[in-house]
C-alpha cells in the first residue's frame, strides 16, 4: 500500500513539475518577442468615435472621450447632435449610441451585464444567453436581453420608450412571459403597451452604420496575424488576463490601429449580424494548458497516512464550480439544439454553425492506484 501511494505521488509531483516547466519555457520566450497584439475580457472599451462625444467621469478628467478610451462603472457617456460611439460590451458584444444619447455602466460582469440608458438611441449587438442575459435600464423600463441578437431602444422626447428586436428574445420588465420575440416592436407609453410587426428591411442611418460597423469588425478577425497572435494569446493567458470560464471570446486590439474585434473561443461563430470570423481560438494551437489548467496538489491527512490528492487550478476554480464547462460551450448546446424559425434576422445563418469545441489532445495523464504490485 506505501509503495503504491509513493508511485502516485511520484507520478503525480512529475507531471506538475512538467506542466510547470512547459508553461515557464512559454512563457519566457514569448515575453522576449513582445506582443503585436493585446488581449482582454473586459467591458468599457471605446472602440470607435464619430463627431462629438464626451464623457463626465465617476472619477477622474471628464471632457471628450476618445477611441481608446475605456468607460468605467458611473462615467456618464453624452453623444452631441452629430455624435456617435461604439462601447465594447463582454467580448462579441457592442453598444452604439446615436447622437444625443446618453449611457453609463452599472456593472461589466459577464453574468451581470447592466446598463442604464438615460436618454436617446442605442443598438446593442449582443451575444446573450438565459444566464448571462444584458440588462438595460431606462427612466420607465427594464428590458432583458436574453438571446443573442441585435436589439434598439430608443427613449422619446415625451417620455415613451421603445424597443425594437431585430434578432433574437427580450424580456421586458421581470414577468418571464412578457417576452418579445424577433421582427417585434413594443411602444411604452403611459406604462401601456403597444405590440406590433416591423420590416426589418427598412433601415434609417443609424441602423445601417451599426451593420456596416459589424462587418468591418468581422473582416478585421480575418486578418489576425497568426503566429503574432498566438504569442499575444500564451503572454496574456500566463499574465491571467483571460481564460476559458470569464467569456465566450476576448477582444483583441492591433497596436498599429487601435481597433478591437472578438476572437471567439468556439468553432464556427457567427456575429449576432450574421457575418463569419476568420480565426477561432482553435487555430492557434495553445498548449494544452489553456484547455486543461494545470492541478494544485493537495495532501489529505488520513489517520497516520497524508494521501496527495488534485484539485483545480484556483485561477479557474470559481468559474468552474459554478458553470462547469465553459460559457461558449453552453452557449453552443443549447443553440445547435433549438430548432430554427422566422425569427432569425434576414435568416442569417446561426450565431454557431457547429458545436463541435476545437483543442489540442490533452496530456499524458499520470497513472492513479488503480495500478497495483504484482
Amino acid at each position: 500500500m506505501r509503495r503504491n501511494m509513493l508511485r502516485v505521488l511520484s507520478l503525480t509531483v512529475a507531471a506538475v513539475l512538467l506542466s510547470t516547466f512547459a508553461f515557464a519555457q512559454d512563457s519566457r520566450l514569448l515575453s522576449a518577442v513582445g506582443d503585436m497584439y493585446v488581449i482582454s475580457a473586459k467591458a468599457g472599451g471605446v472602440n470607435f468615435i464619430e463627431g462629438k462625444v464626451s464623457i463626465a467621469r465617476k472619477k477622474g478628467k471628464s471632457g471628450l472621450l476618445l477611441k481608446g478610451d475605456n468607460v468605467e462603472i458611473g462615467d456618464k457617456v453624452l453623444t452631441g447632435t452629430s455624435g456617435k460611439a461604439e462601447i465594447l460590451l463582454n467580448p462579441g458584444s457592442y453598444l452604439r449610441l446615436s447622437e444625443n444619447s446618453t449611457f453609463e455602466f452599472v456593472s461589466t460582469e459577464l453574468d451581470n451585464l447592466q446598463i442604464k440608458l438615460n436618454s436617446g438611441t442605442a443598438i446593442f449587438e449582443v451575444y446573450a444567453d438565459d444566464e448571462f442575459n444584458v440588462a438595460i435600464d431606462t427612466p420607465k423600463t427594464d428590458f432583458f436581453l436574453v438571446k443573442s441578437g441585435v436589439y434598439r431602444i430608443d427613449i422619446a422626447a415625451d417620455g415613451s420608450e421603445k424597443i425594437e428586436v431585430w434578432k433574437g428574445r427580450a424580456q421586458i420588465g421581470n414577468a418571464e412571459v412578457n417576452i418579445v420575440k424577433g421582427g417585434n416592436v413594443v411602444v411604452i407609453r403611459n406604462g401601456q403597451q403597444q405590440t406590433a410587426k416591423f420590416d426589418r428591411d427598412e433601415k434609417d442611418e443609424f441602423e445601417l452604420w451599426s451593420r456596416l460597423r459589424a462587418k468591418e469588425l468581422a473582416k478585421i478577425n480575418s486578418k489576425l496575424e497568426r503566429n503574432l497572435m498566438k504569442t499575444s494569446l500564451l503572454n496574456s493567458y500566463n499574465r491571467q488576463s483571460w481564460n476559458l470560464y470569464d467569456s465566450f471570446g476576448v477582444w483583441v486590439v492591433n497596436r498599429n490601429n487601435g481597433t478591437h474585434c472578438f476572437l471567439p473561443f468556439g468553432y464556427g461563430w457567427r456575429s449576432p449580424y450574421g457575418y463569419g470570423f476568420g480565426y477561432h481560438l482553435g487555430n492557434y494551437n495553445l498548449p494544452w494548458y489553456v484547455f486543461y489548467p494545470p492541478r494544485v496538489i493537495q495532501t489529505v491527512a488520513t489517520g497516520n497516512n497524508n494521501i496527495p490528492s488534485e484539485s483545480p487550478n484556483p485561477r479557474t476554480e470559481k468559474h468552474q464550480s459554478r458553470f462547469n464547462i465553459p460559457p461558449f460551450e453552453k452557449v453552443q448546446g443549447r443553440e445547435s439544439r433549438e430548432p430554427r424559425n422566422n425569427d432569425d434576422f434576414n435568416q442569417s445563418a446561426p450565431i454557431n454553425s457547429s458545436p463541435i469545441r476545437v483543442e489540442p489532445a490533452p496530456a499524458p495523464a499520470p497513472r492513479t492506484d488503480k495500478t497495483r504490485d504484482n
